[in-house]
């Protein structure tokens, strides 16, 4: 079990600095007309790195996002 101090300001901006956002309407518009073995590669490939938590790599996908996309006005 994960457990959060809600008291600090940082620890609070670090978890939403950390979160990863996939929107699949975002995923089904970048994958239109590829074979379904590649999307399936894909899909696997954007799992492990989130698993790995390896953020620059998530970031270079148009359908993921690393952060607080509806902060600053970085709506989705």
């Amino acid at each position: 079990m994960q457990v959060e101090s809600s008291t600090s300001k940082d620890s609070t901006d670090t978890t939403q600095r950390d979160r990863i956002w996939f929107f699949p309407h975002k995923f089904w518009q970048a994958t239109k007309g590829i074979p379904k073995e590649e999307v399936n590669r894909l899909m696997s490939q954007v799992e492990e790195e989130a698993k790995a938590k390896n953020f620059d790599a998530l970031k270079k996908y148009p359908f993921v996002f690393v952060g607080d996309p509806y902060r600053n006005g970085n709506a989705a």
